[in-house]
């Protein structure tokens, strides 16, 4: 008979706890559990994700967002959204949300690659680097900053309007060289096929601009870029389905979450690759059965005899 799962509270010393939920104490202490890091929006130079030179802070956030997806990073956003808007607790009010950009003009231009015989879309996260152009359809400045970024970072452009690309084959190889994650860029690219490093855009031309006007500079300001600020400093985080943007702080309130959300996701694929069904293995009935009556309900995962949703915490698919 199928059973909710039961959830554990405490836990080795030293253990990492996966999953607490907006709002949530943490079970063995009575504040609540939140990051403590500061928002960060100074320059990072050249230094890699793992180089003497970034917070060792941060480079553990980029190491664990290796291994998740946009989806449940914006699953945890909207919990703590809700959160901020309905607690009164307030830590929880002073959540900085994460920044979607438009997703219909955003757009990654990197082909799929075959990795481990499967085909995969390339993912960036990195820290930004921001770059505005002072006159549109010119890529001086862009170059210029090519020699400033390195390994860890991401270059974030807003074109001033640019209808000529500011960025292609050569620069992309040239950043990757560098160790950069990727390149988002407010304006249009070109060289789709020949794109050496993750490439975002929200446009692509073959026609270059021209290579005359400086500019003011890399970080010199915080950028509009694909309709949400980015901030020198900030987390970008890109895969198959969009470009995130947020604090440092704001990814390691959203971490422990998004976590425990794909740990979840990652059990039901295995249960369906089982043979298992998706509602079974949820409260689908109960819960459409009381949505139809006007009832407050949750769909939640459980327990069966032939699968366990171990080590994870309960997640609300609101």
């Amino acid at each position: 008979m199928a059973s909710r799962v039961n959830i554990v509270v405490g836990r080795p010393a030293g253990a990492r706890v996966v999953g607490l939920r907006p709002g949530r104490r943490h079970p063995q202490s009575s504040t609540m559990a939140r990051p403590t890091l500061l928002r960060t929006a100074s320059r990072w130079g050249t230094h890699g994700a793992g180089g003497a030179g970034r917070d060792p802070a941060v480079v553990d956030i980029l190491s664990r967002l290796q291994a998740l997806g946009s989806g449940p990073l914006c699953d945890a956003d909207k919990g703590h959204r809700l959160a901020a808007a309905t607690s009164d607790n307030p830590d929880d009010r002073m959540y900085d949300p994460i920044r979607l950009m438009c997703p219909n003009t955003m757009k990654l231009r990197n082909a799929p690659r075959i990795v481990d015989n499967e085909m995969k879309w390339p993912k960036m996260i990195g820290v930004a680097r921001t770059m505005q152009l002072t006159r549109p359809n010119d890529f001086l400045a862009v170059l210029n900053a090519l020699q400033e970024v390195g390994a860890g970072d991401v270059l974030a452009i807003n074109t001033s309007g640019s209808e000529r690309a500011v960025a292609g084959g050569l620069f992309t190889t040239e950043a990757a060289r560098r160790g950069v994650r990727g390149l988002v860029v407010d304006g249009p690219i070109r060289d789709v096929d020949d794109l050496a490093c993750p490439t975002y855009s929200t446009s692509v031309t073959p026609y270059a601009g021209t290579i005359q006007q400086p500019g003011e500079g890399i970080d010199s300001t915080p950028i509009m870029c694909g309709g949400v600020t980015v901030n020198p400093g900030d987390i970008c985080f890109g895969d198959a389905d969009g470009v995130l943007v947020g604090s440092v702080e704001t990814f390691a309130t959203c971490l422990d979450d998004a976590e425990n959300i794909s740990a979840v996701e990652n059990q039901l694929m295995r249960g369906m690759s089982m043979g298992i069904g998706l509602h079974r293995m949820t409260n689908f009935d109960e819960h459409m059965a009381k949505r139809r009556e006007g009832a407050e309900s949750k769909m939640q995962f459980k327990d069966l005899n032939t699968l366990k949703f171990e080590n994870v915490e309960p997640v609300d698919f609101s």
